[in-house]
């Protein structure tokens, strides 16, 4: 009998709490978690903290107008700012920021979407610009590593016919990645036989 009334309890005082949160979450009320960047908490909502919120606004900016993120990042770390929780503002920080959606107002709670439960720091209209930016920088990560891995591709020049040397790699026997910079008249077979060069050595 005891038993009974103490799991009957339990599921009217969880039916409860479940009911209280969801209303909180309705009224734009945070059901804990961490402090958002940009925001400052108070009675349980979030309000535009003016110390942080221009750097939101800024990193957004930034990047929709053609900036890296690691350079963002970098910047910002550079100039000592900090996360809600002191730590460095790194590229993943940046990348975690350019995606959250309470910047433009919505609270996700469970399986919920409340719009505009939080005073938005950036408009859809740039957020969504965003997005789009990133969904076309992930579908070339290969070609993003090889202009990295090879930043002198059309800038370095053949000493033997003078034209432009390009990168390319190779696997050894042993399965170590050798790096070269290569004639692009000698890798197209077109009469030259530079030889490549180790890119280790410029």
């Amino acid at each position: 009998m005891l038993e009974g009334w103490a799991e009957y309890y339990s599921v009217d005082l969880s039916e409860k709490i479940g009911r209280g949160l969801t209303e909180n979450a309705l009224k734009g009320k945070m059901n804990g978690g961490g402090l958002t960047f940009g925001y400052r908490m108070k009675d349980q909502r979030l309000e535009i903290d003016e110390t942080t919120a221009p750097v939101v606004m800024e990193i957004f900016t930034r990047y929709a107008d053609g900036e890296r993120m690691t350079d963002i990042a970098k910047d910002l770390t550079r100039r000592g700012i900090r996360t809600t929780q002191g730590n460095k503002i790194t590229l993943n920080v940046v990348h975690y920021l350019l995606k959250n959606r309470r910047y433009i107002g919505e609270y996700k709670f469970r399986d919920m979407i409340i719009p505009d439960a939080i005073p938005p720091i950036v408009s859809e209209e740039l957020f969504n610009r965003v997005q789009e930016i990133m969904a076309r920088n992930q579908k070339a990560p290969a070609m993003r590593k090889a202009e990295d891995d090879y930043i002198l591709t059309t800038r370095l020049f053949c000493g033997k016919c003078g034209t432009f040397m390009v990168g390319e790699s190779g696997k050894s026997h042993t399965g170590t990645v050798h790096r070269y910079y290569k004639c692009s008249h000698a890798k197209r077979k077109m009469g030259c036989d530079k030889k490549p060069v180790k890119k280790d050595w410029i």
